[in-house]
Parts: C-alpha cells; structure tokens; sequence
C-alpha cells in the first residue's frame, strides 16, 4: 500500500487557504468594477504606476552603477538610471502626455501583432483551423486601429486593460476556490 503524503499536505493547506483565495476574489472583482465605473481614474492609476515603476528602476540602476560596475559600462548605466528618473518624473509632472504616449505604443503594439498573426495565418492556411488565428489576427489589427484613431482613447484604454485584468483575477481567484471544494481534503489509499 502506498499513501501520498505529499498531496495530502497540498490538498489540506489548500483547504485551509480557501477562504483568503475567496476573500482575495471578491476584492478583486469590487477593485475592478470600481475602476469600470472611472476609466480616467484608473488610467490616471496606470501613469501613476508607470512612474513609480520608472522612478524605482532609475533608483536602482544608480545603485547599480555605483555598486556593481566598473569602468565605461558604469557611467552606461547612470545614464540609463537618470532617463529612468527622467521618464517616471514625466510621467508625474506631465500625466495626460504620458497617458497619450503610452496608449499610442499599446495601439502600434496591436497593430504589429495583428498583423503578424494575419500573415501567419496566411502562411498556416494548409493548416486546419486557420481561420481562427487569421480571426485572432484582424481581430487584434482592427483593435489597434480603432484605438489609435480614437481622439478620447489615452483617457479610458488604459484603464479599461486594467480594470479587465482586475476583474479576470479576481474570477480566476474564485474559480479557484470553487476548484478547491471539490477536491478531497486527503487521498484514498492505493494499492
């Protein structure tokens, strides 16, 4: 006879963990219907992000040209710390600019890729099911279009990304818990 002991303490603590993956889900789904209902404002969230992310990454690489470089590749990596710094002070002091260039690289980004998927579905067509990644393709093309033509995209686009990504996590979150129900807490013996 063998028992799985190792499943069992996943399973056990998985149980143990279900209300805070249920907790974290409804949490999740509220932050994201909130950020629905004010796309600016979760826009405005992700230039606010944005900066801080830039700001960090510009603190950290002064540090590390500082720390961990020598020589000419040192000063390399100072000069990407102040664009870093620069960039995330933009992103502050300038945030619809900000939110207009960020928006318009996410529109050339799905340009780009919708394109490559149309032409790879045109180069897959032998191949059954082509259709859907040619759909997939003029799919994303047209999205990339549409949002680069938009003359009030850069105030809700962004936030609608992340107010949709909330909102899916928070889903996976409870699907997850619904998952973790129906598992037994420990497994049966096996011959």
């Amino acid at each position: 006879m063998m028992k799985t002991v190792g499943n069992d303490l996943v399973r056990n603590q998985l149980h143990a963990d279900r209300k805070w993956y249920l907790i974290l889900g409804f949490v999740l789904i509220g932050f994201g219907l909130i950020l629905f209902s004010s796309l600016p404002f979760a826009t405005f969230s992700v230039v606010f992000l944005f900066g801080i992310l830039m700001m960090v990454g510009g603190v950290l690489h002064l540090v590390a040209a500082m720390s961990v470089f020598k020589g000419a590749s040192r000063w390399l990596w100072a000069l990407f710390g102040v664009l870093y710094l620069m960039a995330g002070y933009y992103a502050f002091s300038t945030p619809v600019t900000t939110a207009v260039v960020l928006t318009s690289l996410l529109s050339i980004a799905l340009i780009i890729a919708g394109a490559i998927r149309t032409i790879n579905a045109i180069l897959l067509k032998p191949i059954t099911g082509w259709g859907w990644t040619l759909f997939s393709g003029l799919l994303t093309l047209a999205t990339g279009i549409l949002i680069l033509v938009s003359k009030d995209s850069p105030f809700w686009v962004l936030g609608m990304f992340l107010a949709v990504d909330i909102l899916f996590q928070g889903i996976n979150f409870l699907g997850l818990a619904s998952a973790i129900k129906h598992l037994p807490s420990s497994s049966k013996i096996v011959s």
